[in-house]
């Protein structure tokens, strides 16, 4: 955790349950990572061709509908939270994204100054229509939240947070390759700090789940990275084809970008827990030590 006292102590960390789904997490997100996803060559063109301001400008743009509704799919994950320190633990992240108490550098906000330094209007971002695997990968989110156990949208935040790290430097060589000018200050709040959020996601995994969980873990997370690959297809197209041809890709929306969080179900359609937190996890202490 970056922000606040870490709530989880040794103890928590020390049932043979939680260690067990630890290694699992560990495991799935191990092979999730021999996904075609993280060997597409849209992660590895650049900077060997050099890309048109064009494609970096709808490439960047098309991002802003991935990075708009985030914090609030996260918003609405702390509504699910079985206890008050998962609560706690959730909103270090939140925290984050939401700007540390700033609202001009909450990260939507950041990404828009971003691509206003690119030439790209709020209004022009929000209401560009959204790619069809970007449709996809936010539905799966909106839908993880709202019907699936609160331990498996921690798996898919670990996941989310883990393919930020191999994307975004790819994002920056486009960005400046095109903008020498671009604003970074988004990019530079990303990274390692990714890497430390899906650490702590994974460690709510852990102090959450069951076994019967697994499974459902294992499939979306292949859906996401099928989706998320699609979308590396798009923008390959986009790199290689140009814009208006990659445009027959594109899916019109029928609401503007909403940043709205989804749905959060009443407490009689949520699972009941069969563990209560108080005999909590065991693997490494995956939520770093508080500083």
């Amino acid at each position: 955790m970056e922000h606040f006292k870490n709530p989880f102590g040794p103890p928590d960390f020390a049932t043979e349950r939680v260690i067990e789904n630890g290694r699992f997490l560990d495991d799935a997100l191990t092979r999730a990572r021999t996904h075609r996803y993280f060997s597409h060559p849209f992660l590895s063109s650049f900077p060997a061709t050099t890309p048109t301001p064009e494609t970096v400008t709808f490439v960047l743009s098309s991002t802003y509908q991935l990075v708009a509704p985030f914090t609030a799919f996260l918003c609405a994950l702390g509504g699910q939270t079985p206890d008050l320190r998962s609560r706690f633990a959730l909103l270090d992240n939140i925290y984050e994204e939401m700007g540390c108490g700033d609202f001009e550098a909450a990260h939507p906000r950041l990404y828009l100054k971003m691509l206003a330094s690119i030439g790209v209007s709020e209004e022009a971002a929000a209401t560009m229509p959204a790619l069809s695997a970007i449709r996809r990968i936010n539905d799966q989110l909106r839908e993880v939240v709202e019907s699936r156990p609160f331990s498996v949208a921690c798996a898919m935040l670990a996941l989310a947070e883990a393919v930020i790290p191999p994307t975004f430097p790819v994002f920056v060589t486009l960005a400046q390759s095109a903008f020498p000018h671009v604003d970074m200050t988004f990019f530079d709040r990303h990274g390692t700090r990714d890497e430390e959020h899906s650490d702590d996601a994974a460690t709510l995994f852990a102090l959450s789940a069951e076994s019967a969980h697994f499974p459902i873990v294992e499939a979306e997370m292949r859906r996401a990275l099928d989706h998320r690959s699609e979308l590396l297809d798009d923008w390959m197209a986009v790199a290689t084809n140009g814009v208006v041809r990659a445009r027959s890709a594109v899916i019109a929306r029928p609401r503007p970008l909403s940043e709205r969080p989804p749905r959060s179900r009443p407490l009689s359609e949520r699972p009941p827990r069969s563990r209560p937190l108080s005999t909590p996890p065991s693997r490494r202490p995956s939520v770093p030590p508080s500083r």
